[in-house]
């Protein structure tokens, strides 16, 4: 957990996002548009004697299913996914996507996993506690992390590693080891909240595990479980005073016209991953697995480009829309890290997880002082 220095952190990487998102955008753009004109999935084509054949269709199709809208970041580093495993599998591999939750609810795509069909989505640690895999569940707990690189140190630990391989063997879910930086996630509401005691009579959405819901709880929230597809409505008869989610997401899901105060809470930091059935990986040869894997990671690094950028540019449109941005005062802050801290010693959990999980992954996730003097951070002369 962390203090009220998180928002000179905050401010740093908006200061970064904010050199770097009309280069990053625009390499975006052009990256979509030149994917656009040379692979059309709708029509491509092979010239053969001047004559047009339709493309041949692929040994394997994988259906990808996730909550998120159509050209939302997430949504375009699906897409670059797809190109990258029909380039690197000569078109013998290729992707199914289906944002908007249109290939069913993840639940749903979980248990058809457990079966072994060919379908994927993203989970993190909130799905991965909603499974069984309860220490994993860990990794999406409040003030955890101070920044992105505590949380990418973690996913590369022996810890996790040996986590998400267990998964494999227990649970039938393979993660693909690209780690993808879905966001840091903040406070939509349609009341505002300047203090901590703010909190107590909201009702806030929550996805439908115990993490996400406990997490609200300890910040003084009562919570309802629902469909990321019916909270607008539910922000309008007000059954429902907001949800939380990354910047793009709340912006790109259109929450804002119910919802007009935003909370720069910035309590978790959300990485995800691609899951698929390990009954399905198993059926595919080692060849086919590395493309796969390949693929996954390349479009990963985009998206995190994409991602970046994005989490600037749509603070900017929902200031734009009228939202009014709170940024917690270090009283605030202080406020929410006590709650979060009493999280972690809740019985709900502490009977689940492994004895000391919380210390051991606070170790896993601590980066060496060397880190901050190695090479990459050298200035040259």
């Amino acid at each position: 957990m962390h203090s009220g220095k998180i928002t000179a952190i905050q401010r740093l990487a908006k200061g970064l996002c904010a050199v770097t998102c009309v280069v990053s955008l625009s390499f975006t753009t052009l990256a979509l548009s030149g994917c656009s004109q040379k692979n059309d999935p709708q029509q491509t084509v092979a010239a053969t004697n001047n004559t047009l054949l339709p493309e041949k269709k692929a040994d394997i199709v994988i259906r990808i299913g996730y909550e998120n809208a159509k050209g939302e970041p997430f949504d375009i580093g699906m897409e670059r996914w797809k190109e990258e495993l029909e380039k690197i599998s000569h078109g013998t591999m290729s992707l199914e996507l289906y944002p908007n939750s249109s290939l069913g609810s993840k639940a749903q795509l979980l248990e058809r996993m457990e079966r072994g069909e060919a379908v994927g989505t993203l989970a993190d640690g909130g799905t991965f506690y909603g499974i069984g895999a309860y220490d994993l569940g860990i990794t999406f707990g409040p003030y955890l992390f101070k920044n992105w690189d505590e949380a990418t140190h973690l996913v590369s630990s022996k810890w996790y590693q040996s986590e998400i391989e267990k998964l494999a063997k227990d649970k039938g879910i393979r993660v693909l080891p690209a780690t993808w930086t879905y966001g840091v996630r903040h406070i939509l509401t349609n009341k505002p909240i300047t203090k901590s005691s703010d909190f107590r009579g909201l009702t806030m959405r929550v996805t439908n595990n115990d993490v996400q819901k406990k997490t609200m709880e300890v910040f003084g929230a009562k919570t309802v479980t629902m469909d990321l597809t019916e909270v607008n409505a539910a922000l309008r008869d007000g059954s429902v005073n907001g949800l939380e989610n990354p910047l793009a997401h709340l912006y790109g899901g259109g929450y804002y016209q119910n919802a007009k105060y935003l909370l720069l809470s910035a309590h978790v930091y959300n990485f995800t991953n691609i899951v698929i059935s390990d009954q399905f990986w198993q059926s595919l040869t080692p060849n086919q697995q590395d493309m796969l894997e390949t693929s996954c990671n390349k479009a990963s690094k985009f998206f995190d480009i994409v991602a970046a950028a994005n989490e600037y540019t749509s603070l900017q449109q929902l200031k734009a829309a009228g939202v009014q941005i709170t940024e917690p005062s270090p009283e605030m802050l202080t406020d929410l890290n006590n709650a979060a801290h009493s999280f972690y010693v809740l019985p709900d959990f502490t009977s689940k997880w492994t004895p000391g999980l919380y210390y051991k992954v606070l170790a896993a996730k601590a980066i060496p002082w060397n880190y901050y003097t190695s090479q990459r951070f050298k200035v040259k002369k």
